[in-house]
C-alpha cells in the first residue's frame, strides 16, 4: 500500500472547498461593511466631507438679483376682448422702469390674470417681472434663445395701479 486514502474527499478538494467558502464569506463581509457605511452616511452619523460642521453644510446662500427693471425687455399681448388693455399694462410697466418693446393682441386663451413666457436665459428677468406685478401670473418657459419676455394678459387681468401707489404701499406710507 503506497498511500492511504482518506475517507471521502481528497485533500486538494477539501482545500478548494475551504478556499471558496472563505472567498464568499469575505465578499459578504465587504458588502455588509459597504452597506453599513452607506446607511451611516445617509442617517448623518458621519459625513465624507472636508471636516466642516453640520451648521455650514445647511447654510444656503440666496443669490443676489443681478437685474434691474430697466434691463428687462417685455412684449405685452392682450388675449382678451377688452380694447386697450395691453396699452394700459405697457404704460404701467414703463412707469415701473421696464422696457416695453411691443404691444399687440394675441389669440391665446388665458383664463387667469396672465402668463409670462420666457426662455431659459430669461428666467431671472421673468421672476423680476412677476414680482413687480400685483397679481400672480404664471411663468411659462418656452424654447426662445434670447432674454426677451412676453406678458400675455388673460381674462382675470386687472389694470396695474399707478406706480406712485405701489411705491407708497411698499414703503408703508398713507396717501
Amino acid at each position: 500500500m503506497g498511500y492511504v486514502r482518506t475517507a471521502g474527499m481528497s485533500t486538494a478538494a477539501r482545500r478548494a472547498r475551504r478556499r471558496a467558502a472563505m472567498v464568499i464569506v469575505g465578499l459578504l463581509a465587504v458588502l455588509g461593511l459597504a452597506l453599513l457605511v452607506a446607511l451611516a452616511t445617509m442617517q448623518g452619523w458621519f459625513g465624507l466631507g472636508d471636516g466642516e460642521t453640520d451648521e455650514s453644510q445647511t447654510t444656503v446662500a440666496v443669490p443676489t438679483p443681478t437685474l434691474e427693471a430697466e434691463d428687462v425687455v417685455v412684449n405685452v399681448f392682450n388675449s382678451t376682448g377688452t380694447a386697450g388693455l395691453a396699452g394700459r399694462a405697457s404704460d404701467g410697466l414703463t412707469a415701473r422702469g421696464f422696457t416695453v418693446d411691443g404691444v399687440d393682441n394675441s389669440d391665446a386663451d388665458i383664463e387667469g390674470p396672465g402668463q409670462i413666457l420666457h426662455g431659459a436665459s430669461g428666467a431671472e428677468a421673468a421672476q423680476l417681472l412677476a414680482d413687480a406685478l400685483p397679481q400672480e401670473v404664471e411663468l411659462v418657459q418656452d424654447e426662445r434663445e434670447d432674454e426677451s419676455l412676453d406678458l400675455v394678459l388673460g381674462e382675470a387681468w386687472e389694470d396695474l395701479p399707478a406706480a406712485e401707489d405701489t411705491d407708497a404701499e411698499q414703503t408703508g406710507e398713507e396717501r
